[in-house]
């Protein structure tokens, strides 16, 4: 049983991770250290440097950089350039660091390319969300629902299966919403 809940919590994090990437990062380092996970194991496994002091030092650098460089004007495009490459690469970690207590041995690398492809379809969604938002960024709402969602990932892992479901839908769902905006502006060669 712990193995599934591991595999949840890490689907819902790393499918998090593609909305706001440090967020989900910030609030596994800090349950998993303070022990408040239900069950699945993160200590004593491949990756339990994630919750060591550097690992806390990194994400809270990530957090003021995070920040910065969506408050600060000149730090926005730079922002948005390394917004897509950080969310698959926390994606990727959170997933099989979720998965490593659970399995002895490499199994959890399994997890980097299932956590990138969640992560993928969370920044797919999130740029819906701004789509249709008519080029505004959700800001504080979005931070809110990340942190109050992630938290619940870590202290109700079943729930990281319908989180994940529910992603994949709505990219499904963007992906339908931009082919229908688009469809009249293509050009015929």
């Amino acid at each position: 049983m712990a193995a599934a809940w591991a595999i949840a919590a890490g689907a819902g994090l790393a499918s998090l991770a593609g909305f706001r990437a440090v967020i989900p990062l910030a609030i596994y380092v800090l349950m998993a250290r303070l022990g408040w996970v239900w069950g699945f194991q993160v200590d004593d496994n491949p990756l339990d440097f994630m919750i060591s002091n550097a690992a806390l030092a990194v994400v809270l650098a990530l957090i003021v950089l995070d920040i910065l460089m969506t408050r600060v004007k000149a730090l926005i495009g730079i922002g948005r350039n390394l917004q897509l490459g950080l969310s698959v690469a926390v994606g990727a970690l959170l997933m099989s660091a979720a998965i490593a207590g659970a399995w002895p041995g490499a199994v959890h690398f399994v997890g980097i390319p299932v956590g990138a492809a969640l992560a993928l379809a969370g920044t797919y969604d999130r740029r819906g969300i701004v789509m249709v938002g008519e080029g505004r960024d959700p800001g504080p709402a979005l931070d809110f629902s990340v942190v109050i969602l992630s938290i619940m990932m870590m202290l109700v892992p079943p729930a990281g299966y319908l989180l994940a479901v529910i992603v994949l839908f709505l990219a499904s769902r963007v992906r339908r919403l931009r082919r229908l905006k688009y469809k009249g502006l293509r050009v015929l060669a």
